[in-house]
């Protein structure tokens, strides 16, 4: 019986230490399953995470002026809640902006100059902006690049440096802009933010305008040149650049400006007749009195014949008049008529059609076509005007800055007739 009962203990103790076995086995297998799913639970909850935050990827805003409709200069105002360009493609380049200059063609923007070509070349060539409106304005900007893509060579980040764009591209008023890197040059050395952002847009427009005629160093010695519109932002550059390629220059300015036409170096100055302000009326809307152009007229009559004629501001004689004071070519750097901004819908499809193919005929033959004001809005002439600003022959032309809430006034400003030189807007 104690043999039996021996046995049968000894039984139970080898059952029970087997059941403690299996047990401790089963626990280890379940915490390495429950290991096992919460590893395989974090993973997926990490990639879901990830694809939440970047299907939401969070914006950044930034400060911009911006025209929201096109009734006028009225219509263009500081914004807080612009969004910041955030993901830089290969060839581009993100700048922080430190200040970009106002210009004419900003206003006639704000009345909607180049609405129709924009929003088609927006969507060809651009692909950035979906919207016809708003539109930010500024063709030109300094500042220090913060991005670059992965095939940009020739510069880098921390690059001080200016740009300019086409009038139908993405403005530059803002507190960051992203950039092709072939429309952005390095900035010279020799000048700061505010003055350097005067020369960009009008220093490329005034070598464009040069080429258009063909003159340059080597043939311009000697050739009389008029300048209409010698305190323009154009025309500033054009006056120093002719005068140290040895031309001789005659220029229109009003009187306040005359002493900084003459230091510039013009050689001869004609004092351009001004409206005079009556009952309110801003000096912009007012015609000037016929005695006053027959008068500048007169005096253009006793100079000799001029080899070239560059019209950088808007003359009340017409082309053909001012054709019988030229004995070469005449070009104008004033933003021409955009007929396209009056066509219908039909005619904005045909002529939408016609720049897609043609788009798509530059990419199969590699063949650029700059029909749109961008052939010279470039890093080759932007360098160009560095090295005359480097070596002394051209100066910045300054006349007042302002903030960027201050940008109506600023616009009214430089299309006014006390306007010298260019109108900046800083980003502090």
């Amino acid at each position: 019986m104690d043999e039996v009962l021996f046995r049968s203990s000894q039984k139970l103790e080898n059952f029970q230490v087997q059941l403690s076995l299996a047990a401790s086995q089963s626990k280890d297998i379940l915490h390495q399953y429950s290991e096992q799913r919460f590893i395989c639970g974090s993973i997926v909850g990490v990639i879901f995470a990830l694809s939440i935050k970047k299907k939401g990827s969070v914006i950044r805003y930034m400060q911009a002026v911006q025209c929201v409709n096109y009734l006028g200069t009225e219509s263009a105002m500081v914004v807080e809640n612009a969004q910041a360009p955030d993901v830089c493609s290969e060839n581009d380049v993100i700048v922080t902006v430190k200040a970009a200059s106002v210009h004419v063609i900003d206003a006639e923007i704000c009345s909607g100059y180049g609405k129709t070509l924009r929003k088609i070349l927006q969507r060809i060539y651009n692909k950035r902006s979906k919207y016809a409106l708003p539109v930010t304005l500024g063709r030109d900007c300094t500042g220090i690049i913060t991005d670059a893509g992965s095939n940009v060579k020739r510069l880098e980040v921390g690059d001080e440096v200016w740009l300019t764009v086409p009038f139908w591209y993405e403005g530059t008023l803002s507190q960051s802009v992203i950039v092709p890197e072939f429309r952005i040059g390095r900035k010279p050395k020799n000048i700061g933010f505010e003055g350097a952002c005067s020369l960009p847009y009008a220093g490329t427009l005034a070598l464009s305008a040069l080429r258009e005629i063909e003159t340059t160093q080597e043939n311009a010695q000697d050739k009389k040149f008029l300048v209409l519109g010698g305190c323009t932002p154009v025309g500033c550059v054009l006056i120093q650049v002719l005068k140290h390629w040895k031309a001789h220059v005659t220029t229109t300015s009003t009187k306040r400006a005359m002493p900084v036409v003459k230091a510039l170096g013009a050689d001869e100055v004609i004092i351009f007749p001004e409206p005079v302000k009556t009952d309110g009326k801003s000096i912009l809307s007012l015609e000037l009195p016929q005695e006053c152009l027959n008068a500048f007229q007169k005096e253009l009559e006793l100079k000799e014949k001029f080899d070239f004629i560059i019209v950088t501001k808007n003359c009340a004689l017409t082309t053909k008049k001012l054709e019988d004071f030229c004995n070469g070519k005449m070009v104008s750097t004033v933003p021409k008529q955009r007929y396209s901004d009056n066509c219908g819908f039909l005619s904005a499809l045909v002529i939408g059609g016609y720049i897609y193919l043609k788009s798509l005929f530059e990419k199969v033959s590699g063949i650029a076509f700059n029909d749109f004001d961008e052939g010279h809005m470039c890093f080759v002439t932007l360098d160009e005007l560095a090295d005359l600003v480097e070596n002394g022959s051209l100066q910045t032309v300054v006349d007042k800055v302002f903030q960027p809430q201050d940008i109506e006034i600023a616009l009214n400003h430089i299309q006014s007739y006390d306007s010298i030189g260019s109108t900046v807007i800083t980003f502090r």
